[in-house]
Formats: C-alpha cells, structure tokens, sequence
C-alpha cells in the first residue's frame, strides 16, 4: 500500500511498516513508498514492543510516528564507535 494512502487512512497513529519499497534520493536518504501494515496503535509503546519483535526475527520494519510527514524519509546514518 502506498505510503501516502496509508498515512489518510490512518491519521495521527504509530504505525508499523513491513515490506518497503525505497526510492533512493542520494547516498544516504531514501523515501518510503510503498509498505503492509503491520500494526496500528495510538500507543508508541506498543508500536516499540512489535518493532522488537519483527526484529528479533530477522524481519525488516520501519515504524512511523504520528507526526511523520506525507513524505516519508529516511536517513541512513553510518555508525561510529570502537566494537569490541
């Protein structure tokens, strides 16, 4: 379902992506497009629960905030550190 179908359907809701459809921008940004439902809540709590979940299963999920705009972008952000 397209991003912006799924934000009118559900306004001002957490909500949980799975199966995304990227569009790159540049090197480090992409805009999501496409994405299913994976789960719908007023509470970013619960959102945070299933994020783990879906996550700890190897899936990859995206999850949305009620104040996430019509254009949907994402940054990815190398991580820096020492691993040890």
């Amino acid at each position: 379902m397209k991003w912006s179908t799924i934000r009118q359907k559900h306004p001002n809701k957490f909500i949980l992506l799975g199966d995304l459809i990227e569009e790159p921008i540049s090197t480090t940004q992409s805009q999501i497009v496409e994405g299913k439902i994976l789960a719908v809540s007023d509470s970013g709590k619960e959102i945070r629960q299933k994020y783990r979940k879906y996550k700890n299963e190897g899936i990859n999920v995206l999850y949305a905030l009620p104040t996430t705009p019509p254009e949907f972008i994402v940054e990815n952000v190398p991580l820096k550190g020492i691993l040890r």
